[in-house]
């Protein structure tokens, strides 16, 4: 196994807990991420007790390293400078060197170390400061190993009135140290999720609670991450590598870094149909009706009648790329995955995940700027982040770093 996986606040360590537990339903995937000892590769970072307290609780079906679960007795109050530098009286250096520690020993225990995986969210003060805090320390620690950096943006109508600032500063703090970003957003897969419910005809559409939300991301995730069939030995041997084979795939140039994830699961479905769906189910145009462009893709299929799929890898290339305005420059820009591994779906199920470099990132860095430049000309909430030595040249700094990745991704997008 070559990585190693890190789980911040409350939103990483759900999302943790739901996606080993898929892994777990899988005799492939435990042989490719278990260590030796049978011992999960994870760490697990929290400044409150409450979804720690359930993950140790589960340790029988979840056997996480007890050393590998750093809790601190303080929360950082939905404020990204209290996560990222703490308090006077419980800094955040202290919980970054007890990670930093355990990670080494989880370094240790790889057979050849590549990357870190991430999991956050980019609004809590824990997830987006003590987040853009440790993802820093990764950097500067293990130069050379890439960073994938999985992240969940905030319901726009909001959750903190400081929100704005913390996906302000947690995402110039990602482009600036992860190597790339799968962004999901809250909004996006609640709505995603109501229109399921609606096609399965259930009579409350907005029965849709927070760990059907995980689990729909956690799903996904396990169809990029697991093993699959395209990227095993001919020995018949997984070495984990997906996250770092898929980074090499949908981010081509390390300015543009931040990848949109879309995924659907059928039951005596063609693929063609699968494809409809999974394209339906991606944004693909901007607030004004314009068309995103894409950079480049990836799509990973799983199911016992992958078999068939290759009789229909022209139609559903086609439908893509007349789908994702991909952008010119690029002669090939769909890379495909296939597996005849069931063991992360249902019985009798087949998958569809797919992963795009997109400039929609465009419209929600925009928005981001937007808002927090409002909050910040208007001086709102300024004191709460100077209490906690975040100055405005850290807030310039910010502003100046996210419209860059605007302006990077709208050249990038003209070809």
């Amino acid at each position: 196994m070559s990585t190693v996986f890190l789980h911040v606040g409350q939103c990483g360590n759900q999302l943790g807990q739901q996606f080993w537990q898929l892994v777990q339903q899988d005799e492939e995937a435990k042989r490719t991420f278990y260590r030796r000892d049978q011992k999960l590769p994870s760490l697990h970072v929290d400044t409150e007790k409450k979804v720690i307290a359930k993950l140790l609780r589960n340790s029988k079906q979840l056997p996480v390293r007890e050393e590998n679960v750093i809790l601190s007795k303080q929360g950082r109050g939905t404020n990204w400078a209290m996560g990222y530098h703490g308090t006077s009286s419980n800094p955040s250096e202290s919980m970054v060197e007890l990670t930093l520690e355990a990670m080494r020993r989880e370094v240790e225990r790889c057979e050849s170390f590549c990357g870190t995986v991430m999991m956050h969210s980019l609004s809590g003060g824990t997830g987006s400061g003590l987040g853009s805090r440790l993802c820093e320390a990764v950097r500067d620690t293990y130069p050379m190993a890439y960073i994938l950096d999985i992240a969940v943006a905030p319901h726009t109508q909001g959750e903190s009135p400081l929100q704005h600032y913390n996906n302000l500063f947690c995402l110039s703090w990602l482009q600036k140290f992860a190597d790339c970003v799968i962004l999901y957003h809250n909004d996006e897969v609640l709505h995603h999720l109501q229109g399921l419910n609606i096609t399965k005809g259930n009579r409350d559409a907005a029965n849709v609670d927070i760990k059907m939300m995980n689990k729909y991301i956690t799903d996904s995730l396990a169809g990029l991450l697991c093993p699959i069939t395209s990227n095993t030995t001919k020995s018949g041997i997984s070495c984990g590598n997906e996250a770092w084979e898929m980074l090499r795939s949908v981010a081509p140039m390390p300015s543009h870094k931040f990848l949109h994830v879309s995924h659907v699961m059928k039951r005596e479905s063609t693929w063609e149909a699968m494809t409809t769906n999974l394209t339906q189910s991606a944004v693909r145009y901007d607030p004004d009706g314009q068309h995103y462009s894409s950079l480049a893709s990836l799509v990973a299929v799983r199911g016992e009648t992958t078999s068939t799929f290759m009789t229909s890898l022209s139609t559903i290339e086609r439908k893509l790329k007349a789908a994702l305005n991909f952008a010119e420059w690029n002669p090939f820009p769909i890379d495909f995955w296939i597996g005849n591994q069931q063991g992360v779906l249902p019985k009798d199920t087949s998958s569809m995940t797919m992963c795009v470099n997109t400039s929609r990132i465009v419209s929600t860095m925009q928005r981001v700027q937007s808002r927090a430049q409002s909050m910040y000309e208007a001086k709102a909430f300024l004191h709460w982040y100077q209490r906690y030595s975040c100055d405005e040249t850290d807030f310039e700094d910010a502003f100046s770093t996210v419209n860059q990745v605007i302006r990077d991704y709208e050249s990038a997008a003209e070809g």
